[in-house]
C-alpha cells in the first residue's frame, strides 16, 4: 500500500483494503477460516475484531462536526508511517484488545466477509462528506492510543486492516509449508 494521506488517497485506500481483506478471507477454505480460538485466533476472529473496530470509525464521520472534539490545527497531523510506529511502538508494551473490541464471530464465512466490507463501505461514504482540513480539525479517541485527528484515526484504519491481513496471511503460509 502507498501512502497515503489526502481525503482521496485515503478513500481509496479504504476500497483498496475492502477488496484484498475481503478477498483473502473469503479465499481460505472453511476449515482454515475457522481454525483458531478466543487464545489463538481463527482468521473468523482476526476479520471480526476489525470490523468492530472498523464500525465506531464509520459512525464517528457520520456525526456532525460540531459534536466531535475540536483540534488545534497548529500540530499537523501524523503520516501513514508514523501512524504504523505510533502501533507498533504500542505493541510492544504488550497491548491487546480488550473489551468490546475482543472479538466473537458469529455466523458463517460469507456473513462475516459481507459484514466486514460493509464497515469499509461505510467508512468510504462518511468519508466522502470530509475536506481535508476537518480531517485534521476534529478528533476521535482510540483507546490505546488516545486522542487522534480524524485523519490520524482513518491512517491507523489502514494500517490495522493491514496489519491483521498480514499476520493472518503469515499463519496461513506457515501451516501450508
Amino acid at each position: 500500500m502507498s501512502e497515503p494521506f489526502t481525503q482521496p488517497e485515503i478513500s481509496a485506500a479504504l476500497g483498496q483494503t475492502r477488496e484484498e481483506v475481503g478477498a483473502f478471507f473469503a479465499g481460505l477454505s472453511a476449515e482454515q477460516f475457522a481454525q483458531g480460538n478466543a487464545e489463538t485466533w481463527s482468521p473468523a476472529h482476526h476479520l471480526h475484531h476489525l470490523t468492530i473496530s472498523n464500525a465506531p470509525v464509520g459512525m464517528a464521520l457520520g456525526l456532525p462536526r460540531d459534536r466531535l472534539p475540536a483540534r488545534n490545527t497548529a500540530q499537523p497531523s501524523r503520516s501513514y508511517p508514523e501512524m504504523q510506529a505510533l502501533y507498533r511502538e504500542a505493541l510492544a508494551t504488550g497491548v491487546k484488545a480488550s473489551g468490546r473490541f475482543l472479538p466473537d464471530p458469529q455466523g458463517n464465512q460469507a456473513e462475516l466477509v459481507t459484514g466486514y466490507q460493509q464497515t469499509l463501505d461505510t467508512l468510504q461514504a462518511q468519508l466522502h462528506g470530509w475536506h481535508d482540513t476537518d480531517l485534521d480539525a476534529h478528533t476521535l479517541a482510540h483507546p490505546v492510543l488516545g486522542p487522534l485527528s480524524v485523519r490520524e484515526m482513518l491512517l491507523f484504519t489502514l494500517y490495522h486492516n493491514a496489519h491483521h491481513l498480514a499476520g493472518v496471511q503469515n499463519r496461513t503460509q506457515m501451516e501450508n509449508a
